[in-house]
This record gives C-alpha cells, structure tokens and sequence, in this order.
C-alpha cells in the first residue's frame, strides 16, 4: 500500500536544490502518492526567486515544477471539501492569526487525504515552526506524521532499492551545505560588523555577548545558542545595525534548526546503519 505524501514548498525546493543531472530524487518523487495544494505550487515559483539559490538551480527547479501540476489540488476545492466552517475551526484550533499559507492549507489537504484513503499521511515540511503549530492538529485528529526533506531522503532511502547508502550520505552532505550558506553569509556579515565597533561598541555588553553568541553558536552546532543571540537583536531595536543584517536572512531560524538536525543524523549514520531490506 502506497502511503498518501503531501509536500510543501521549502521541502519541495530543497530537494530538488541538491538533485543532480540524472533527476534522481525528481523522479523518486514522481514515483509518490505525491499531494500538493495550488497555494504551495504558487509558493515554490515566489519563493525560488528569492531563495538564495544559484542560477543553475533555480533553472533547475524551474523546469520540473510544471511536473507536479498533476498531483495538485486547488485550495477552494480543499476547503469545500472540509466545509468553510469546519476550517475556520481549524483556524481557531491552530491558532492561525496570519492570512492562508501553503502550511496551513497543506495540513487541512492533509486531513482531507487521511479521511479519503481512511489511513495517515505524511505531511513534509522544512518551516520548523510550522511544525510545532501544527503538530498538535495531526495528533488530534489522527492525521499522520510530519516531517522535514531530511526525514523524506530516509524514507526514500530505505524504501527503493536503487538508493543506496553511498547515495543517501551525499544528498545529507549537500542539503547540510545548502542549510549552511545563508548562516555563514549571517556570521561573516556579522563579523565584519563587529571587526568595526567602536570603543563604545566595544564595552557594551549585551552586544557583544549576544553577537559572541550567535557566532559561537554557528561554529558549534548550537542552533538554541545561535537562535537566542538572534532573538536578542530581532526583539530589541536599540541595535538597528545588527538588526537590519538578521532581517536580510528571515528564515534563518529555520536554517539553524535543520544544519543542526542533518548534521546530528549523519553523525548517527557513521556508526548505525538504517535497515533496508535488499
């Protein structure tokens, strides 16, 4: 029995930001019970152009976008479907205050799916806040699992026989890169920041702990420490300058969380193989 996949936009773009020339995740993909609402396929074509992405991959994922149309539902089917009272309920359950995004709508088509097929889906999502707000929905109802791009290339793993364990550690390495660009351009930005404090900078010190702590935080692993610096600035506008730098990254608290999530899943994966049946 095939398991019913719903995907959202950042993981649907940072999968195919590492898939090489021979399409292999692409085509992995394809091969799903693949679900995706019209608002997150609308999502990856915004959101490519701002994602600090190389030219070659934005061509990339612009050219297999069209693809998916197939798998995708239009958001007032969605809604209709559940009744537009039962999703203002949703709304209220998940505390959804911002207008309709692609993870609000991707979880009530995850619940459509689940009800339709009268199994649980699996929803993929690299907005780790997302996850948390919605987490607590899927439990209640019943719905699936949520998970992220590192989550779904385990699963591809361990599910298709032509995947191989060599394969996986190269794609963990590449998202581990994409994941770290946008935090190292955050830290040197930030340095170079700091190089030019004056005397007065200088002795301030909830500044400088806080910068310590972000740049401390990147070279550790330390999302929690990296992200407590950046809340100190984002929160606090005595710090203009700094703040301005954080705002140029807005899903860098995303980023910190994943860098750190794939980097502790191949550290486990150098000393514990996953079990894939040959």
């Amino acid at each position: 029995m095939k398991h019913s996949i719903i995907l959202d936009a950042c993981t649907i773009i940072n999968l195919l930001r590492i898939d090489g020339e021979d399409e292999f995740i692409f085509k992995l993909l394809k091969l799903l019970d693949l679900n995706i609402a019209t608002l997150v396929y609308e999502e990856v074509n915004s959101n490519v152009r701002k994602n600090p992405l190389t030219d070659e991959q934005k061509k990339y994922i612009c050219q297999r976008i069209p693809q998916f149309i197939p798998f995708s539902r239009k958001t007032d089917s969605i809604i209709k479907d559940i009744s537009q009272d039962y999703f203002e309920q949703v709304r209220k359950f998940t505390k959804h205050t911002k207008k309709d995004n692609g993870e609000l709508i991707s979880s009530v088509l995850s619940l459509c799916v689940s009800r339709e097929n009268n199994s649980k889906v699996y929803f993929y999502t690299d907005d780790f806040p997302a996850k948390e707000q919605f987490a607590p929905f899927f439990a209640f109802q019943q719905i699936g699992v949520i998970g992220d791009s590192i989550d779904l290339l385990l699963f591809l793993y361990w599910s298709k026989s032509d995947f191989n364990e060599k394969s996986l550690m190269k794609y963990l390495q590449d998202l581990k890169s994409e994941y770290n660009t946008p935090l190292k351009q955050l830290v040197s930005k930030i340095q170079t920041k700091k190089d030019s404090f004056s005397v007065k900078d200088k002795k301030d010190r909830n500044l400088n702990d806080s910068i310590h702590k972000i740049i401390s935080g990147y070279w550790d692993s330390n999302s929690e420490l990296m992200n407590e610096g950046i809340l100190f600035f984002t929160s606090n506008n005595r710090y203009p300058e700094i703040k301005s730098i954080i705002n140029q990254f807005p899903d860098i608290d995303k980023e910190c969380l994943l860098s750190q999530k794939v980097k502790y899943t191949l550290q486990s994966l150098a000393s514990n193989r996953i079990f894939k049946v040959a």
